[in-house]
């Protein structure tokens, strides 16, 4: 799967999910994340799934997960404080 958008998230791994034949109770319990996470996942309805359930579910569906930051601004973050840049 390639993502570009966090909207697209979801439906992906749903895709993913499906074609590899396994239910939302399945990838559950290979990744320790709850039914309901996932369903809302999947559904667009999780709010901030966070980068280590997406590690968990990516590896549990045989993937990989590539990072391309040159879609990134250089332009710092409005809300960003001096301290917190590296």
């Amino acid at each position: 799967m390639h993502i570009t958008r966090m909207d697209q998230l979801g439906p992906e791994i749903r895709k993913a999910r499906k074609a590899l034949g396994l239910s939302q109770t399945d990838l559950a319990l290979a990744t320790g994340l709850s039914v309901k996470f996932l369903s809302q996942l999947e559904t667009g309805k999780a709010d901030n799934p966070g980068f280590a359930n997406i590690l968990d579910i990516t590896r549990a569906l045989g993937g990989q997960v590539m990072l391309d930051w040159s879609d990134m601004s250089s332009e710092p973050d409005p809300g960003q404080t001096d301290g917190d840049r590296a």
